[in-house]
């Protein structure tokens, strides 16, 4: 019973987070109280624009510019919690259904925040560059759906929840990749 609180907690966090959106640039819930304008901050021929700080990469719309760290700080803000409650819920079950579930969920999280720290750690991408890797990504993220209902429609119920754990987090990462590629689409 625990464990289907904490999933509903982590996907009715999720949901809200991609439904709270100001505008068609923006990638997580419309919280940010003053605009940043990128534009005001003082550059020469040398300087970059400074980073943002992690309150405007995380909520409200993705400063201009900066719009790769904040998907990846998303990401990121996603797939950590995610990593702690599997491996705690997945280590302290004795039930194998469960401890595959919430196991695998960790599994799969902990790689998207591999990802996330490569975003997070490299150059911000082009835009279109961006939105055309969200696009491949979301292509992948079927496959990954496909693959969890395939391993779930399997007798074992450990194959069925590691199935089920990774349809899910399949659906979830094919939601944000696509809503984050459609943010990109308008100039």
């Amino acid at each position: 019973m625990k464990q289907t609180v904490w999933l509903g907690f982590f996907l009715l966090w999720g949901i809200l987070g991609l439904a709270q959106t100001q505008s068609q640039f923006s990638v997580g819930p419309a919280l940010a109280v003053e605009p940043l304008i990128v534009a005001e901050q003082p550059q020469g021929p040398d300087r970059e624009p400074e980073r943002p700080a992690w309150d405007r990469l995380l909520l409200g719309p993705a400063p201009e510019g900066f719009r790769g760290l904040a998907i990846s700080a998303r990401l990121l803000a996603w797939s950590v919690p995610w990593t702690l409650a599997g491996s705690t819920v997945g280590l302290l079950s004795d039930d194998p259904w469960q401890r595959s579930f919430w196991l695998t969920n960790s599994v799969w999280a902990a790689v998207n925040s591999g990802i996330a720290l490569v975003g997070l750690l490299g150059p911000e991408p082009d835009k279109n560059t961006l939105r055309d890797l969200l696009y491949i990504n979301a292509g992948l993220d079927v496959l990954y759906i496909a693959g969890g209902v395939f391993l779930a429609l399997q007798p074992d119920a450990r194959s069925q929840a590691a199935g089920w754990a990774i349809a899910l987090q399949g659906a979830w990462l094919l939601l944000f990749d696509l809503f984050n590629a459609l943010a990109l689409e308008n100039p």
